[in-house]
């Protein structure tokens, strides 16, 4: 191979030999890329060489006349430098010898400015330039401070056009600067909105950009500077000003989540603000589990209560969200309005095992407006019916309608009571109130 290699550089050579003199009279007519007169002759010859060697990737031998095209014409060519950068790499990767390193690493960024300087392409170049800087002087703090800026420059530059390493390579930088104290918190976390910004309008694009952004959220993460703390000294200061900014509010609610810190009161004052700026049935839903959780209940009912009346929800998940507004409801003692909202579940679902047993619990809660104390108890007979269908519609909820028709049953009236009423067991008997509806007589046992 190498015998035949030195054969192909000869007679590369020895073509030169006729075509030289051409070339060499056009550098000297338009001043091109190559210099003038014997200058011109040495550029293309030195190229040709370079090339030869590198192709079969003997860099020894490369390295000579691609450092002569380097200093005597260095706007020769562009891939002169993409090339001179893969065998500096493989140079500084081979190197024991600390201060000959060092002068491989200064010679590498120096390609990549003079790349710069004569090509063009800053963003693109810069983003090389900063990652590999990062690579072989992570030790170094000025380094990577120094990388930093070249890569935050080329982000910049570059935008949606940046590569993927130099957005992950960028956050690593910007993690260590932190956890050396060259930056606060707050810078990397603007940081990170900055790239990861960038990125979600990508992941569509390329399986590289999801794998990218798993990342850049894993360095985050163990980093530990996405905390609630850090997110609210973040957040808080700039709040007033920008709450109407939507892009703002998505920033807030999008990253707080990630973070777990969905309980938060900034979370939810930009999840309601958002809803105000962009109300639906669905973003209505969500802000009530929220305050849900935080246990706000009548701020989180009345949000339930605009969900429900969405258009274009389907009908199942209509039923489940008047479920939830019945629980809710009972939560905060709205009981009258509690079984209205059941009722509608079950209208919506008839085989809603649970939302029969929240009618039932409504049904004895709201007992008290009954009248006297039979009455009172005659809200048990309703509540034992509606148990007794949830347990046929549903199955898996047995168990607990069961209990609560075995723990009920004593609350009915006695013998002697439903006797006094004019009433015999098996009766049909009207409860009123906001139950109203017909049941069985039962007396207790």
């Amino acid at each position: 191979m190498k015998t035949k290699a030195l054969k192909t550089i000869l007679l590369t050579a020895m073509s030169l030999l006729f075509v030289l003199p051409v070339i060499s009279q056009k550098g000297i007519e338009d001043g091109s890329k190559y210099g003038k007169g014997q200058d011109s002759i040495n550029c293309i010859k030195n190229l040709s060489l370079y090339r030869e060697f590198f192709k079969h990737s003997n860099y020894k031998d490369a390295i000579q006349p691609w450092r002569n095209v380097f200093g005597e014409c260095p706007a020769a060519s562009e891939r002169m430098y993409v090339e001179g950068v893969t065998m500096y790499r493989k140079f500084i990767e081979s190197s024991s010898v600390p201060e000959r390193t060092e002068g491989l690493v200064d010679t590498l960024h120096m390609i990549y400015d003079r790349r710069m300087k004569y090509f063009g392409g800053e963003g693109n170049v810069l983003g090389r330039k900063g990652i590999d800087l990062l690579r072989y002087r992570r030790a170094d703090i000025e380094s990577v401070e120094e990388a930093y800026r070249i890569l935050k420059r080329s982000i910049d530059l570059q935008k949606n056009k940046s590569k993927e390493a130099t957005m992950v390579t960028f956050i690593s930088a910007s993690i260590t600067l932190n956890q050396k104290g060259k930056i606060d918190d707050n810078q990397v976390i603007e940081d990170y909105f900055m790239v990861t910004k960038i990125i979600d309008k990508l992941l569509d694009k390329s399986s590289r950009w999801p794998r990218a952004k798993a990342s850049i959220d894993d360095n985050m993460i163990k980093s530990g500077l996405l905390t609630c703390d850090a997110l609210n000294s973040y957040f808080k200061p700039q709040y007033e000003a920008k709450k109407s900014d939507e892009k703002f509010l998505e920033n807030v609610i999008r990253f707080y989540k990630s973070a777990g810190c969905d309980r938060a009161d900034l979370y939810v004052t930009a999840s309601e603000q958002m809803y105000r700026i962009d109300p639906g049935p669905e973003s209505a839903h969500q802000l009530a589990i929220l305050l849900i959780a935080k246990s706000d209940f009548q701020k989180a009912a009345n949000y339930l209560k605009m969900a429900v009346v969405g258009e274009n929800i389907e009908n199942e998940t209509r039923a489940e969200w008047f479920y939830e507004l019945s629980i809710v409801s009972s939560a905060n003692k709205d009981y009258c309005d509690a079984i209205a909202y059941a009722r509608e579940a079950i209208a919506r679902k008839s085989d809603y095992g649970k939302a029969y047993m929240a009618l039932g619990d409504a049904i004895i809660s709201s007992r008290n407006n009954l009248g006297d104390d039979f009455e009172k108890r005659t809200a048990f007979w309703v509540a034992a019916d509606k148990y007794a269908k949830a347990k046929s519609v549903d199955p898996s909820i047995a168990a607990d309608a069961n209990k609560k028709l075995s723990d009920y049953a004593i609350q009915y009236p006695n013998h002697e009571e439903v006797f006094f009423r004019d009433l015999k067991d098996g009766d049909s008997y009207q409860v009123k109130g906001c139950i109203n509806e017909y049941t069985t007589v039962r007396s207790r046992k």
